[in-house]
């Protein structure tokens, strides 16, 4: 919906630079192309950028209380906002506009910091109570809208992204090696850290409460293990299902503007269209991508199929050729190192949606929620061969992985898979588990960083994240499948599916939309029996047995694809000059960062073919590629406000 930013000074004799607000504004233009809203206050300066969703006329920000004490800058959708507006009038609040955002303030009016018990939807705001003088900040519960901080010893930064921190000179823009060697375990920077040691993202699910230069952080919700009884009928355990998805639906169509769909063809968002197509008499707007010929990367007639059923306006576009062209945008945009290729043709896709619709909905959520992954059943599989003599695992299953990782396709990645949870079968739950997500085993790992970044990364272990999420799960009541699926949900989701599809999407001015991530459909997919979610032979099975009930069987069952792309083809064809130039030993010698030969065995590996080599370049290729649009940050930030190009050069 929008952007946001703010600084307080601790001293309340200071005066907060106007000048510095205005440009922590208008390097986020491109998230609120509609209007822009400043509020200085003494120490205290507030700014937003809106893209106007609900009542397009009013609803301007920041916006204040009918008595001038509360003033709130917010991002996000509020879906129960209808009721709360019904509730707060009945008990004599005055809405002065139609805007969800006004609902923030009448709920804080009411509870106090317990106003996001109340609060459905996704968010990210900052609250200024000038009574107490004390800021109130809250971030939704699954991470889907970014908040970044900044905690000094003489001020408070927040925004919605990075490069309006940067701009400040009072922040730090040293690297924080923990999460550079987080990353290259993971591809993603796990939170709260990020690539930047001054700069925290307040945790999904959490407030802060900053008053007298102290913050104070507090969880406020946690999904509820309160599991269904194994002795209702399935069938009506589905019958709710689809009612809480329905609901979900509708009230995530709030909007005052044209909105549409990501149609890939897959379960997730084939089933959100059909429920679209039953609830709402509007025509549905949808746009997938076709990848010509990558036919196993192409799913475009599965999205025309899925189209067709919903009777959907429906809009393919091409990957263009040049796509690489677009990493040093999407990366200048996601400000992360984050090593998840979908995140090009998603940018290409938004650009070209942008010019029909301003609001676009989206299936992800459904895989973590229900279960969607092979990972959860290879999982069960590795659980199993750990009970397997170590020396007959090593002696008779490794070798036949490595024969079958020398063929192509679906043998070779059966054969990868089988050697990674064969070396990691004998583990406990929560390290292997973690294997799953291990792009870089340590040796890997110790093996293309510079010494200097292991040196300084010292003792730190990656896998400790899983480990504290698996303890942290098991304290809540979730054990088995549903620990997966939590650890998941507070990881991988908000670190990698959801900084990639917010910030790509408002990089364009396009507001994303994630029914699935409602969190009573999640809590839902929690508590529902394992067995009802995966089996040997199925993923995802309440998703998919719902479609059932409105697609074919043969649409419903062909494996899982994903949003994918063939980053290996593209780096032995169109991307291989780039990647040499940016890889090879000629360029890395001398960097601090990267060790050169560690980087040259890697291209090596893929030349001979080896299937992990690709995933691993390009984890290797998007950091490169990162580091030359961020270096230095905060110089680079000031020079792209200086000069009016909010894409730092990359052709944003």
């Amino acid at each position: 919906m929008c952007g946001i930013c703010g600084k307080l000074i601790f001293d309340p004799a200071a005066s907060v630079d106007p000048g510095l607000i205005d440009g922590m504004t208008r390097i986020i233009a491109h998230r609120g192309p509609d209007g822009a809203g400043v509020h200085l206050d003494g120490p205290l300066g507030l700014g937003h950028r809106r893209l106007s969703i609900v009542d397009v006329a009013e609803g301007a920000q920041p916006m204040h209380s009918a008595d001038g004490a509360l003033t709130v800058v917010f991002n996000g959708e509020i879906y129960n906002h209808p009721e709360l507006k019904a509730r707060f009038e009945a008990q004599g609040a005055v809405y002065r506009t139609r805007c969800d955002t006004e609902s923030i303030l009448h709920a804080y009016e009411a509870h106090g910091r317990d106003c996001v018990h109340h609060l459905d939807g996704m968010f990210a705001f900052a609250l200024w109570d000038a009574r107490k003088r004390a800021l109130f900040c809250a971030r939704d519960r699954f991470g889907i809208k970014p908040f970044y901080y900044r905690h000094g010893k003489a001020s408070f930064s927040f925004a919605s992204e990075m490069k309006s921190l940067l701009l400040d000179p009072e922040c730090d823009d040293t690297l924080d090696p923990l999460a550079l060697y987080d990353y290259f375990t993971f591809k993603f920077v796990p939170g709260p850290r990020t690539p930047f040691t001054a700069i925290q993202q307040l945790p999904p699910a959490h407030t802060l409460w900053l008053e007298d230069g102290r913050v104070d952080l507090a969880r406020y919700w946690t999904p509820r293990a309160e599991p269904l009884d194994p002795a209702d009928i399935a069938s009506d355990r589905l019958e709710d299902l689809e009612a809480l998805l329905t609901k979900a639906i509708a009230a995530h169509r709030m909007s005052d503007v044209p909105q549409g769909l990501f149609l890939s063809g897959g379960v997730d968002s084939t089933l959100i269209a059909l429920l679209m197509r039953d609830i709402s008499e509007e025509p549905l707007h949808s746009f997938s991508m076709s990848f010509p010929g990558f036919g196993g990367f192409d799913e475009s007639r599965y999205a025309n199929e899925a189209a067709k059923a919903a009777g959907a306006i429906h809009t393919v576009f091409e990957c263009p050729p040049d796509i690489v062209d677009e990493l040093p945008r999407a990366l200048w945009h996601v400000e992360s190192p984050l090593a998840d290729a979908a995140m090009l043709p998603l940018s290409a896709l938004c650009r070209a949606a942008r010019d029909s619709v301003t609001v676009i909905h989206c299936g992800d959520g459904g895989d973590e929620a229900f279960g969607g992954y092979t990972r959860f059943y290879w999982d069960q599989f590795a659980e199993g061969v750990g009970r397997i003599p170590k020396a007959l695992r090593n002696g008779g299953m490794l070798p036949l992985a490595a024969l079958m990782q020398t063929f192509p396709g679906r043998a070779g990645e059966l054969g990868r898979r089988i050697e990674k949870f064969t070396r990691f079968a004998g583990l406990e739950p929560a390290a292997r588990y973690a294997q799953w997500f291990t792009f870089f085993p340590d040796a890997v790992k110790h093996a293309v960083l510079h010494p200097d970044v292991i040196a300084a990364a010292g003792a730190h272990r990656s896998g400790d994240l899983f480990e504290h999420l698996f303890m942290e799960a098991a304290d809540a009541g979730w054990e088995g499948l549903a620990r997966q699926q939590y650890t998941e949900l507070h990881s991988f989701i908000p670190d990698d599916l959801m900084l990639k599809s917010d910030k790509i999407a408002m990089a364009w001015g396009l507001e994303g939309r994630f029914p699935l991530l409602d969190h009573r459909v999640v809590e839902f997919g929690l508590n529902m029996p394992a067995h009802e979610k995966v089996d040997r032979r199925t993923l995802k099975k309440p998703l998919r047995s719902l479609l059932m009930r409105r697609m074919p069987a043969a649409f419903v069952n062909r494996p899982k694809q994903g949003f994918e792309v063939p980053v290996s083809d593209w780096f032995r064809g169109a991307w291989r000059e780039r990647l040499m130039d940016t890889l090879s030993p000629a360029a890395l010698k001398g960097d601090s960062l990267l060790n050169e030969h560690g980087a040259a065995q890697l291209l090596a590996d893929f030349e001979r073919g080896d299937p992990s080599a690709g995933r691993r370049l390009f984890i290797l290729f998007a950091f490169q590629e990162w580091r030359r649009v961020f270096t230095p940050a905060g110089k680079v930030c000031r020079e792209a406000i200086s000069s009016g190009d909010n894409g730092a050069g990359t052709g944003a």
